[in-house]
């Protein structure tokens, strides 16, 4: 256990060595500092963050009543208790003395009883609020490891929601584009892997995923196993929606380009994108699971699976709302199931001449865009 510090503060030393040998006392391991006026107790508490002051009034340079102001000023030295010792006896003084923000007032001359209960009394109160403090801060960093924990398993505009009013309410989202994306040959690639190898090529790819959709204004919903689900326009429209996801899409692609230059499994996607309306909503009663529903969910998860590996399959719908700022190959009519057949075109390259591409494209650190095969 730590020696608790108090700093003695009154210019008439016998009085503080008076203090000192009262409190000892309480047969406690305190270390005692000393002062003989206001100045050179603030320039103390700064240096030794003492646990106590017991300060007198009246002193040269500065007053204890000034020092006690300027300390409640500083953020670093604001918390320190501060018992005022003082021969005025008005109740003006005390007055004045706690409003200042000292903890406790003894009056001089001091009376050893009086003073060794009021230290015990003050002690124990800040011993007190210095575990409240540390629980406090432990809470605050619980709260936010299971904040950060929940983020995985949920869109971070649902966490808010929840945290904010408690629940989520089922909603219908029109005009939102849902991204599709699922490793190729995953199964195989990790057969030979240990599980701990398999979990840190995961951890490598969908968090850089993450912030892709981050940075295009764009919200993971999911993972699915190896699979990879993200939308645009939820939970907030966005005109654009279909042109961000498609930019992300493009930034996927380049990741993971980039990232098999220099690593030894080399990993490609397909990409799947439809544009159109969704549910979405929590799930369950104890274990909350959140999930989208609907036939733009099914869309893009066709797209993605008729996309051939590095490559963004586009639906016609969202082929229509990305042409003016994307140049797109359109595909020969492929029959989907549950579908029929359907127009599908693969994202070729940005139109570089658009606004919209100069604002953000060569901002962007995964600027270089990967093209179809072939081509």
């Amino acid at each position: 256990m730590s020696a608790v510090k108090i700093l003695i503060v009154d210019d008439m030393r016998i009085i503080s060595e008076l203090i000192a040998s009262l409190l000892n006392e309480l047969n406690e391991p305190f270390q005692y500092l000393f002062a003989m006026n206001g100045k050179e107790a603030c320039k103390m508490a700064h240096a030794a963050r003492p646990d106590l002051v017991i300060m007198d009034w009246e002193m040269p340079e500065m007053s204890g009543y000034e020092a006690l102001q300027r300390m409640k000023k500083n953020d670093a030295l604001k918390d320190i208790p501060v018992i005022i010792s003082s021969g005025f006896t008005e109740s003006e003084n005390i007055r004045l003395a706690l409003e200042a923000g000292a903890i406790d007032y003894i009056r001089k001359p001091i009376d050893g009883i009086e003073l060794i209960a009021r230290v015990r009394s003050v002690l124990a109160l800040t011993s007190a609020y210095n575990k409240l403090r540390e629980q406090t801060v432990l809470l605050n960093h619980e709260r936010q490891r299971t904040h950060n924990i929940i983020k995985g398993y949920l869109p971070e505009s649902v966490v808010k929601e929840i945290l904010n009013d408690g629940f989520v309410k089922p909603r219908r989202y029109k005009e939102v584009s849902v991204l599709f994306a699922d490793l190729v040959d995953f199964t195989t690639t990790t057969n030979s892997m240990s599980p701990k190898c398999m979990f840190n090529e995961l951890n490598s790819l969908f968090p850089a995923f993450d912030e892709i959709m981050h940075y295009h204004g764009c919200e993971k919903i999911k993972t699915i196993g190896d699979a990879y689900l993200a939308s645009c326009g939820f939970p907030e429209a966005e005109p654009l929606h279909a042109v961000k996801l498609a930019r992300a899409a493009v930034d996927m692609i380049n990741f993971v380009s980039l990232r098999n230059k220099k690593h030894p499994t080399r990993w490609r996607l397909r990409i799947g994108i439809h544009s159109g309306d969704m549910f979405a909503g929590l799930i369950g009663r104890e274990n909350y699971h959140f999930d989208v529903f609907g036939d733009t969910i099914n869309t893009a998860a066709r797209m993605q699976q008729h996309a051939d590996p590095m490559q963004i399959n586009l639906s016609e719908k969202t082929n229509e709302l990305v042409r003016d700022y994307f140049k797109t190959i359109e595909r020969v009519p492929l029959k989907v199931k549950g579908k029929g057949v359907q127009k599908m075109f693969y994202l070729y390259r940005p139109i570089v001449d658009t606004e919209f591409y100069h604002q953000s494209f060569d901002e962007h650190p995964l600027v270089s865009i990967v093209m179809p095969n072939g081509q």
